[in-house]
């Protein structure tokens, strides 16, 4: 899953390498030689040649709209200074700005399976981490916003409308994972994804990895709020993909 991981083990190399707004304009040579990049870093331990290794020190010379330079030369660092090692065959990344470039990198990995863990779009709406409506806003909404619960919600919409549209066509190497359905019967939804990766497990084993799962106890904050304040279509939305819009006997802003 890399070496180079935050809290939240989101592979910070994939950071350094694609959640930039300029990865938008990337031409296909300019993402090609990114994901060998990263597929060599992976894979293989690096063995980067100079132009290559001019390229990551490049990518970390100028502050971003999230990360400052020298956190990125932080990573920029990381990367160079892995060593060529044995690595299995089976490898993967967690960075939740992975959709932004899917439809990208499913051309050059064809063979990748992705997962998209999705939660509910209006508990989403009230969360403190508003990075990527800040960051991703001006591409995915039409119009000028705010970072308020009304536009966090439009981007959650917009954004899960292309996931949908991209990876129907990935067939069984897409994965939609409704994380509170998840949490919530947590054995069954563990069996499925499992199934998903191709992966035998035993029952104990299968309940060990039950047990990493907690309920951040952020599922249904929403109920908290008012959901009037949202765009009627986005709630009808929200509920078409599965989850709970009801509110105090509400649904869709009618009793």
């Amino acid at each position: 899953m890399g070496s180079d991981l935050n809290h939240a083990n989101d592979n910070l190399w994939f950071t350094l390498l694609f959640k930039r707004k300029e990865i938008l304009l990337a031409s296909d040579d300019e993402f090609e030689e990114l994901v060998k990049l990263f597929v060599n870093a992976m894979t293989l331990g690096g063995e980067f040649k100079e132009n290559q290794i001019a390229l990551i020190k490049s990518l970390a010379e100028f502050d971003r709209a999230l990360h400052p330079s020298l956190w990125l030369r932080e990573r920029a660092d990381s990367l160079l200074a892995i060593n060529p090692v044995s690595q299995t065959s089976t490898w993967g990344w967690k960075e939740p700005n992975t959709h932004i470039v899917i439809d990208r990198l499913v051309s050059y990995l064809p063979n990748m399976k992705y997962i998209h863990v999705m939660r509910n779009g209006l508990d989403m709406a009230y969360s403190e981490n508003q990075n990527q409506l800040l960051l991703w806003g001006n591409h995915f909404l039409e119009t000028e916003y705010t970072i308020s619960p009304y536009y966090s919600l439009k981007y959650w919409c917009a954004v899960h409308k292309r996931v949908l549209n991209v990876c129907g066509s990935m067939g069984k190497q897409f994965y939609l994972l409704n994380y509170d359905d998840f949490c919530l019967d947590t054995k069954k939804a563990m069996m499925q994804l499992l199934s998903f990766l191709e992966i035998d497990s035993s029952d104990a084993q299968i309940n060990s990895f039950c047990h990493l799962v907690n309920n951040p106890g952020s599922i249904g904050r929403f109920k908290a709020h008012d959901v009037k304040v949202f765009d009627p279509a986005d709630i009808l939305f929200v509920e078409k993909l599965g989850f709970d819009v009801v509110k105090s006997g509400l649904k869709n802003g009618v009793a």
